[in-house]
């Protein structure tokens, strides 16, 4: 009997084994949902678009000059706004020099004058007996020489050069006191009371800007460029922001385009002109405006037709974007970038009249994959 208990606990083991089997529950059916890929999307309608191209620069004074002293000698004034930082009206005197060397040559220069003067009259008086004498004697045919032309025409000459001296003179005379060619502000300075000036060198004697309109040179690519449809006679708007705030400081027109490409950056230029940039001295500390500020400029170009504008997230490798259809699928689309900005991008081709964009990130595309569109 023992030897047969083995077999025994084998056959029970199976039987149990067996009605687990028969008696155990049956597994419940569960539908496993497909993922959707949900992607946000922006509904961009096609419509006439005017191109805006931003550029910056430096705001520098239209007129900005340096002083140089027509005439030598040391400085005995000095104006009360010839100072660095002043405001001087036009004509307004800003240093005078030592007078003394040139009203001693303006009455040197008026002395041969009434010299020359002299000369004339006693060459004309002279001619004038010569031609009453040849006539009186009847002698034919007189020759210049003998009705003293030559040296009527020389002392006309001599005259002449007097006169010149004594303008001359008088010119440097009035030199001598420097007075401010237009109404602005003054910069630096390089000479002082009891300054000796070496004059028509190039050394300037100072530095300084005029009030009124200012010019701001902004720098474009070619493709920009073409946007502006310059034409020299029509009207391109510009409008001026801080660089810092984004506050709108000021509007201005494009004044012209330079003729030329930058040999060091290969850009071109284009200069915008703001109307009275500089103010006068009463409201110097009022204006949003100053010399050398840093502007933000956006520049009126072209107007395209039917053009959508996109966030810049939408455009993917610089010449597709995804689209969602009307069985919320993607779809990759090849468009026609016409302008491109920090923020938005402006398509002109490729795009329906109004499509559903997608701006955000997808981790991988298949053409016709079903996605779950979320308007932005």
């Amino acid at each position: 009997m023992k030897k047969f208990l083995p077999l025994y606990i084998l056959l029970g083991a199976i039987t149990i084994c067996a009605l687990l089997l028969q008696f155990r529950p049956k597994p419940k059916k569960v539908d496993t949902p497909r993922f959707v890929t949900p992607v946000e999307y922006l509904t961009i309608e096609a419509k006439d678009t005017q191109i805006i191209i931003e550029s910056e620069g430096i705001l520098k004074p239209k007129i900005e000059s340096a002083f140089i002293s027509e005439v030598s000698g040391k400085v005995t004034h000095i104006g009360q706004n010839f100072y660095p930082g002043s405001y001087f009206e036009e004509g307004e005197t800003l240093f005078e020099i030592d007078p003394l060397n040139y009203v001693e040559r303006l009455k040197t220069a008026e002395f041969q004058l009434a010299q020359a003067k002299l000369y004339l009259s006693e060459q004309t008086a002279l001619a004038e007996q010569a031609k009453a004498d040849w006539e009186k004697f009847d002698f034919g045919q007189a020759n210049d020489l003998v009705l003293r032309k030559p040296q009527l025409k020389q002392a006309v000459a001599r005259l002449e050069s007097a006169e010149a001296s004594v303008n001359s003179a008088k010119g440097d005379l009035e030199d001598t006191v420097f007075k401010a060619p237009y109404s602005g502000f003054l910069l630096s300075r390089s000479i002082d009371l009891g300054t000796v000036v070496n004059g028509n060198t190039s050394s300037p004697v100072a530095q300084a800007y005029a009030t009124g309109n200012g010019e701001v040179r902004l720098p474009i690519n070619e493709q920009e460029k073409q946007l502006l449809a310059y034409k020299g006679s029509n009207i391109i708007k510009v409008r001026f922001y801080h660089a810092s705030s984004n506050a709108l400081l000021a509007e201005g027109t494009i004044g012209r385009i330079e003729a030329t490409l930058n040999n060091k950056n290969r850009l071109f230029y284009c200069v915008g002109e703001i109307p009275k940039a500089f103010s006068r001295e009463d409201s110097f500390h009022e204006s949003s405006l100053h010399r050398s500020q840093f502007l933000i400029a956006k520049i009126e170009g072209q107007i395209i037709e039917s053009a959508f504008t996109v966030p810049n997230v939408a455009l993917r490798n610089n010449e597709y974007v995804y689209t969602i259809n009307e069985d919320n699928r993607l779809i990759e689309k090849r468009v026609n970038v016409i302008h491109k900005n920090k923020e938005s991008v402006i398509i002109s081709e490729g795009l329906d009249a109004i499509e559903k964009i997608v701006v955000s990130p997808i981790a991988y595309f298949v053409e016709n994959m079903a996605v779950k569109p979320m308007a932005k």
